[in-house]
């Protein structure tokens, strides 16, 4: 496993090295598009947005970049392995697929986090919103990422299948959004929905700065738990299916 683990390390590095241009422009266009949404938004209404309002807002624009880089993660790999035509090679190695996705994607976790940090820092210094950086929400959002990737690996069992699933997450990329807002405002009711718990607690330790009670982040981590064995197991009977039939590597 560590060897796995060096060798995703090295390509992720590699990738970034190489590709680094695209990933700053692509830092940037993220910021640059909240700072207009922000001030579209002030122009709507016509009144300056303040407060928790505003703080909801960047936060839920921060969440949601956090969120679908890991979302998408898992079967933008298996389509773009597909497209490269590695993707059986992959299966064909010591370990399964799905453990070689799951780790990438907790590679992309880490990566998030930097990456949602170094918006908030952006976002603060335009807007003048400050947010409760308390690093007693780091857990809510760590139990948060175990959920998306739960649904990620669902997204990879829909891709193993069949194959192309761009226009599911142009989709998900637009409805996601609102749903990550509409979390913030109630918990008992939505602790059944998916994501809906650590959603919810994230903006109760960042905005609200407010302490987590161990009722509400087991209830957040049950959901996770059972998001993510939901989306193991759908992938392996899809990965177990695509072998019987014999095209795992046709796209």
């Amino acid at each position: 496993m560590w060897t796995l683990l060096k060798a995703e390390v090295i390509l992720s590095f590699a990738q970034f090295r190489r590709y680094f241009l695209n990933s700053m422009l692509s830092l940037g266009i993220m910021v640059l598009f909240f700072y207009g949404l922000f001030y579209g938004i002030a122009l709507f209404v016509s009144a300056p947005l303040g407060g928790d309002s505003l703080s909801n807002l960047v936060l839920g624009f921060v969440v949601w970049t956090f969120t679908l880089g890991i979302l998408h993660g898992i079967a933008q790999d298996i389509q773009t392995e597909a497209t490269r035509g590695t993707l059986e090679q992959l299966a064909l190695g010591n370990f399964r697929l799905e453990t070689i996705l799951v780790l990438r994607s907790v590679l992309t976790v880490l990566v998030s986090l930097l990456m949602a940090l170094i918006i908030v820092v952006v976002l603060q210094a335009i807007t003048g919103v400050r947010l409760h950086l308390n690093p007693a929400g780091l857990p809510s959002l760590l139990v948060l990422a175990l959920g998306v990737v739960g649904v990620s690996l669902i997204l990879g069992a829909l891709a193993l299948y069949f194959k192309d699933v761009s226009m599911l997450f142009t989709i998900i990329q637009f409805g996601f959004l609102p749903y990550i807002l509409a979390t913030k405002s109630a918990f008992l009711g939505q602790a059944l929905l998916p994501l809906a718990p650590g959603l919810h607690l994230s903006f109760l330790a960042f905005v609200g700065g407010k302490p987590v009670s161990g009722t509400m982040m087991l209830v957040a981590l049950l959901n996770s738990l059972v998001l993510f064995a939901a989306g193991l197991g759908l992938f392996r009977w899809s990965y177990d299916l695509v072998r019987r039939k014999g095209n795992l590597s046709m796209y």
